[in-house]
């Protein structure tokens, strides 16, 4: 299935903002990270060479001097030696250890005390309590002393900080790619809302008037291109369908002259005493045929007429049911001659806003396609209702109904259906295609429903008049 433009405008738009979000927040995790990092490194630095200036050894024995009643010196000292141990260097025995230290049970050995020494840095330890970032530095008070000082700072902040960025990262991404594939589709929408406009002015050109062209916003961009290749299109269709128009109008009205001339000559022959018998009868015949021809050239003409817009409607209040009742009267003869029960069964009155002569054109045209295709003992029904604002005029026979491949293209100009199916039957192709368009200059539709063997039902619905 092919998706939408603006559906996939969006998709595109929510997989590129959701991988750079999945990107910008992996990246914040790990520099985040890095940057606590490197700022517990940085105070264990501080503390551990501060501390420094303040251990003092007597005897073998340290001590910790610092003026109690300076509050800084008071804080520095607390933060240094909460986590802090010394060992002699030489022998690796441990010879004072904080109380926080000793609760978390972190003691060496001797052996491991000196391996220490050579390793002068800092080193993460886990214990039962979080993890504890523990630095390593030698002390030397006098010549051939040497003493191994521990000092330590706990992790466990900077580890629930990175777990909160976690779940605060889980938990928004989510949220991210909602508000991404919401706003991907309204900048979506906003992205095509010129397209959507170029659309709309293209579907109101109708091909009575090429004239109308979509605007050019003068941008530049490729919406122009289109909209200027589209109007040269137009341009292009316009010249094609007047030269097609002033053919069919030149050759209706030249064809018209000859016609009328044969038949004067016919009609001439005809009253001539020569002319009896077999020759009568063919010049019978060969006045109906010009009759035929002279009945599809007026068609040709009266639609090239009514495509070039020279045919203006003289628009009133029309009942319907007094037009169709009137229609059914007068052609209830031919329908009796050919044994076909035709009926009008209609409401008391409806109104519509339209041309009571081509509404009467439409209608006769539906009911004289019912007779050529309604076989003898079947029925016709014109039926005339109703509704809030909507005028129905249904014609329904029992005729031999319409293939299915065939309905589709059953207002075209010219088209017949199988001729198989109705053997016998005149006509050219024109009568349907002249009703849709009176149907729609009158601003309504027209459809069909057909069942091959079972008849055909065509609706048309008009706007109702404004009482």
């Amino acid at each position: 299935m092919t998706l939408a433009i603006r559906s996939r405008l969006a998709l595109v738009y929510s997989t590129v903002f959701g991988l750079l979000l999945t990107a910008t927040g992996f990246v914040s995790y790990r520099v985040l990270a890095h940057q606590l990092d490197a700022d517990a490194t940085a105070t264990l630095t501080e503390l551990s060479s501060g501390l420094h200036g303040y251990v003092h050894f007597e005897a073998g024995v340290p001590t910790v001097r610092f003026d109690s009643n300076d509050p800084d010196q008071a804080g520095f000292i607390h933060e240094a030696t909460r986590f802090y141990q010394i060992f002699d260097a030489n022998s690796g025995r441990l010879i004072v250890q904080s109380d926080e230290i000793e609760a978390l049970g972190l003691q060496f050995t001797p052996a491991e005390a000196r391996a220490l020494r050579d390793r002068l840095r800092w080193q993460d330890v886990r214990t039962d309590y979080g993890r504890i970032r523990i630095l390593n530095t030698i002390m030397t008070p006098g010549p051939g002393q040497k003493y191994l000082l521990q000092v330590g700072i706990s992790l466990d902040g900077t580890d629930r900080a990175l777990d909160r960025f976690l779940t605060l990262l889980f938990l928004t991404l989510p949220v991210g790619l909602v508000a991404a594939i919401l706003a991907g589709r309204w900048m979506a929408g906003i992205a095509l809302a010129p397209l959507s406009r170029l659309a709309l002015a293209a579907r109101t050109i109708d091909v009575a008037d090429l004239t109308q062209r979509v605007p050019v916003r003068g941008t530049g961009d490729e919406l122009d291109e289109v909209a200027r290749a589209f109007n040269e299109a137009l341009e292009r269709l316009e010249r094609a369908i007047d030269e097609m128009r002033q053919f069919s109008t030149a050759l209706a009205h030249e064809l018209r002259t000859p016609l009328a001339a044969l038949r004067g000559e016919i009609e001439t022959a005809m009253v001539k005493p020569a002319a009896g018998g077999d020759h009568a009868r063919r010049l019978a015949s060969q006045l109906e045929e010009i009759d035929k021809l002279k009945r599809l050239i007026d068609q040709i003409l009266l639609l090239a007429r009514a495509d070039a817009g020279e045919i203006l409607l003289a628009l009133g209040r029309v009942n319907l049911v007094a037009l169709a009742a009137s229609l059914v009267g007068q052609l209830d003869p031919v329908a009796q001659a050919k044994g076909i029960d035709l009926r009008c069964e209609c409401a008391s009155a409806v109104f519509v806003q339209g041309d009571a002569e081509w509404l009467k054109r439409v209608l006769l045209n539906l009911i004289d396609n019912a007779l050529k295709f309604t076989p003898t003992g079947g029925h016709i029904l014109v039926d005339i209702s109703s509704d809030e604002s909507v005028a129905r005029l249904i014609v329904r026979d029992t005729g031999v109904g319409i293939p299915p491949e065939a309905r589709s293209h059953l207002f075209e100009r010219f088209f017949r259906a199988d001729p198989a199916r109705s053997p016998g039957v005149e006509g050219a192709g024109l009568g349907l295609s002249l009703a849709k368009w009176i149907v729609d200059r009158h601003h309504g539709d027209i459809q069909v429903e057909s069942q091959p063997g079972q008849g055909s039902t065509f609706t048309v619905r008009l706007p109702l008049a404004a009482q």
